[in-house]
């Protein structure tokens, strides 16, 4: 297997009582030349930027789960399907914070 993209993103900067998160989405590509497949693994996640109390801090939005993505395709192809990939996690976590922050 080789690596393809490795990649994270800050999507939104969220404040809460206990301080300051960030919002983190975050993709791991690889490529299996043998299988001519590319498999692209997704994450999200809150990362403090400050904290006022003791570490701690609410969860302020539900992030989606993780996933994995495989896609048959030349290794040729598979940066540019890495980044594609990756564009829409990156809205889709955005997404489910905004989503919550108009619940509130």
């Amino acid at each position: 297997m080789r690596r393809v993209l490795s990649i994270s993103e800050v999507v939104e900067t969220l404040a809460t009582p206990s301080g300051t998160v960030e919002v983190l989405a975050t993709g791991d590509a690889t490529y299996d030349e043998d299988r001519a497949q590319m498999e692209m693994r997704l994450d999200s996640r809150f990362r403090p930027v400050e904290v006022k109390s003791d570490g701690r801090w609410p969860l302020p939005a539900r992030l989606p789960r993780q996933d994995t993505v495989k896609v048959d395709l030349d290794r040729a192809e598979a940066l540019p399907a890495a980044r594609d990939i990756f564009r829409d996690w990156a809205k889709r976590v955005h997404q489910s914070v905004s989503d919550t922050k108009n619940l509130n």
